[in-house]
């Protein structure tokens, strides 16, 4: 293999966990109908940043991470840096808490997530609601959250193999 191309490879790697990242925002912002339209649709963007702040925090720096959740709030017109704000608090905590998390079984890393999850959920309707004047209701919010928490398992696996075999491995 040529030099341009190892380069191109590595750089590739490197940018794994923010592309992902990236999909997940776009996933987010396209109107699907999941369990006809009563199922909101998981917060991808937050499972990612949870993962990869755990498991290769070297390849989601923060600067990923607020470009990610600046992409989210322009594409699903939220207000501009809310989502920043979130996915960056998560990665500080998770960061923080990441020798916890190395190496224990999965459903404690997964109850760790139900927690940042909550945590996210908390400080979004906090925000939305100094941010409106007004009390807001927060059952939309508690389902989705719900829907994103229920689904990293799935997630959680696909990701671990992605990390071994792509970034670990190769």
């Amino acid at each position: 293999m040529g030099y341009r191309a190892e380069n191109l490879l590595r750089l590739l790697k490197a940018a794994t966990p923010t592309i992902l990242g990236l999909i997940g925002v776009i996933l987010l912002a396209t109107p699907v109908r999941l369990a006809e339209g009563w199922l909101p649709t998981p917060i991808i963007p937050l499972l990612v940043v949870f993962f990869w702040s755990i498991y290769s925090p070297d390849y989601m720096p923060s600067v990923s991470v607020f470009i990610i959740g600046l992409l989210q709030d322009l594409l699903t017109g939220g207000p501009l840096g809310l989502w920043a704000l979130v996915y960056l608090t998560t990665q500080y905590v998770v960061m923080s808490q990441r020798s916890y998390f190395l190496g224990r079984e999965q459903r404690v890393v997964w109850l760790g997530f139900t927690m940042a999850a909550i945590s996210a959920s908390i400080l979004l309707w906090l925000v939305m609601n100094l941010m409106s004047g007004a009390i807001l209701p927060v059952r939309a919010l508690i389902v989705q959250m719900i829907a994103t928490v229920l689904i990293y398992p799935l997630f959680g696996m696909a990701f671990r193999q992605l990390h071994r075999r792509v970034l670990v491995e190769a």
